[in-house]
């Protein structure tokens, strides 16, 4: 196997996928998550999870990865843990498939998606 040269691969993409949100009455931006992002997001997953449950560190994270996944049209945080907080007390299946949708492009099993 020879030795790569930059120009022979392209750059990396951080992936995104536009998602609708009927109760906004639009579109978001859901993107995965920063290699620095991620790791914060795993090492509050474990320490919830050893607090409290693994159900509850990856529910603790919810609103975690929305603030930090789901953009608007500039690409900026759409809103803070809190205003997701709120937004899911009363959209609960729109917020956790925006969640799931960012779980996914942040490169998380699948398999811990469906103990969501």
């Amino acid at each position: 196997m020879a030795v790569l040269k930059r120009g022979e691969v392209a750059d990396p993409v951080l992936p995104k996928e536009t998602v609708e949100v009927p109760s906004l009455g639009g579109e978001l931006v859901v993107r995965g998550l920063l290699l620095s992002e991620k790791l914060a997001v795993e090492a509050r997953i474990v320490a919830t999870a050893q607090d409290k449950g693994a159900a509850d560190g990856v529910h603790a994270i919810l609103p975690v990865l929305l603030a930090l996944c789901v953009v608007d049209a500039e690409g900026l945080p759409f809103w803070s843990e809190a205003q997701w907080q709120i937004f899911g007390a009363s959209q609960a299946k729109e917020a956790i498939e925006l969640f799931n949708v960012a779980w996914r492009l942040s490169g998380f099993a699948q398999a811990d998606t469906a103990k969501n």
